[in-house]
């Protein structure tokens, strides 16, 4: 039993590391060091095979990038829940948003009964803090509104 925990907690720990190589992490810890005693790992070929690889799901493809979901950041300057106003909200802030920064990408979403513009793709909170400044400075209206909140974001992977 105390050995099928050890194996859950390795997996569970691994499945958090980005290897190049998928086999790196299991050589690392069979070698042998002196003064120390020895681990020999036994797993079934499909985990070793999730080794080194991330933990996203691939949810478009283009000819030159995919794009896969990840934990990360946006900044929402839009909420509200008002049945009449709300959706129309929504999309002008996006529109407007979109006027100045045609790059970045923008999402209007629905989660009843709450409408939410959100803003970019950022991996930490740093980068969603700067571009939050950048946006309080061209949007001081949308000032109080903005945070930086976590969600699933979209990132691109060159092939």
């Amino acid at each position: 039993m105390q050995r099928k925990l050890f194996f859950f907690f390795l997996v569970f720990c691994l499945s958090n590391i980005t290897l190049k190589a998928q086999n790196t992490i299991i050589n690392a810890l069979e070698s042998p060091v002196v003064g120390e005693g020895i681990i020999k790992i036994q797993s079934d070929p499909s985990i070793t095979a999730l080794l080194g690889k991330p933990n996203s799901k691939i949810t478009a493809e283009s000819g030159n990038y995919d794009i896969i979901k990840v934990n990360g950041f946006r900044i929402q300057v839009f909420m509200g829940n008002d049945p009449k106003n709300s959706r129309a909200e929504a999309f002008d802030k996006q529109n407007l948003i979109r006027s100045i920064f045609s790059d970045m990408e923008t999402y209007v979403t629905y989660d009843a009964p709450n409408w939410k513009t959100l803003v970019g793709d950022f991996v930490t909170r740093e980068e969603a803090s700067l571009f939050k400044e950048t946006l309080q400075k061209e949007f001081p209206q949308f000032g109080k509104e903005m945070y930086v909140v976590m969600d699933k974001i979209n990132i691109r992977v060159e092939k």
